[in-house]
């Protein structure tokens, strides 16, 4: 599948992450467990990035509700059709730093196909309030959204919220059909991006591994690891990453599509690891999987 604006401009490097680098480059040598820990710290902490007008816009046709979660109010988003009856339900799980209403170029055309969509802002990201979580805390609040409304048959992931997904099926969550986007194929693919883009030094980055296994366990590496999760599943499942995504490689869901059983696999060019999930070609190519009345997704584009 190949996007015509393939050549995508190179993005300034915000000035903060210019100083976090070269904080941790000189400093970070010198004093690596203090600047250890305070990696540790950034590792969990989100940040809240400006909802677009047209999300807000979608938004505002939304059934809000709160749902309680490790004493988190945990914002809930509801979308039906006015006239169509819901037979099925759709869950949306974003991943870091994204939010809920990222499902809004789908709702509509999901609505339409007689889906009820569900989607949520997990901790410390869009309106549900905090400053850090986990991808513990996330599968969390997938649990509870399971137990409140009941069984999900599809669900929609972007990045870690595909992580966040096969985690939650191994822990008895069950679906019929899963659309992912650029998911993570394991926990270390995370932490070398997390160095990647901090441009930590080794030394700084072993301390913070420590504190993290030290207080989570080791066992967690494995817990959420996606191509263990996916082998035994029988949900149908369409994969979609960039080739050009430089935060999570495409080979990460080429993993993926080969440990899950049936699995198909899509390629994009030209939208990188964000703009792939309003592009309208992958938009459609999503909607056509999960259209209840069809029985077998397209074949793969190149």
């Amino acid at each position: 599948m190949k996007n015509s604006n393939s050549k995508s401009k190179k993005a300034k490097t915000p000035f903060a992450l210019r100083i976090l680098r070269l904080t941790y480059n000189t400093l970070g040598r010198i004093f690596p467990v203090y600047f250890g820990n305070r990696a540790y710290q950034l590792w969990f902490t989100t940040t809240k990035f400006k909802t677009s007008t047209y999300e807000l816009s979608v938004l505002e046709l939304a059934k809000k509700e709160f749902i309680e979660v490790n004493n988190i109010k945990v914002a809930v988003y509801l979308w039906q059709h006015k006239t169509i009856k819901p037979i099925a339900t759709l869950l949306f799980i974003h991943g870091w730093t994204g939010r809920g209403s990222q499902i809004a170029n789908y709702v509509e055309q999901l609505t339409q196909l007689g889906y009820r969509v569900i989607s949520f802002d997990g901790p410390a990201h869009g309106n549900t309030p905090g400053k850090q979580t986990s991808m513990l805390e996330m599968t969390d609040v997938v649990l509870a959204l399971n137990k409140k409304y009941g069984d999900f048959d599809a669900a929609i992931t972007h990045s870690f919220g595909g992580m966040i997904l096969t985690f939650a099926m191994s822990l008895g969550l069950k679906l019929d059909r899963a659309a992912l986007i650029c998911p993570p194929n394991n926990f270390q693919i995370i932490l070398d991006n997390f160095q990647h883009v901090l441009q930590l030094p080794d030394c700084v980055m072993q301390v913070m591994v420590r504190r993290t296994f030290s207080t989570y366990g080791q066992i967690v590496r494995n817990l959420v690891d996606m191509e263990s999760n996916v082998k035994n599943l029988s949900c149908k499942a369409l994969i979609i990453h960039d080739e050009d995504d430089l935060e999570i490689s495409w080979h990460s869901s080429e993993k993926i599509a080969q440990a899950w059983p049936g699995a198909q696999l899509v390629k994009t060019q030209g939208l990188g690891h964000r703009r792939i999930v309003r592009d309208q070609q992958v938009i459609e190519h999503i909607i056509d999987f999960l259209d209840t009345e069809t029985a077998s997704p397209k074949q793969s584009m190149h």
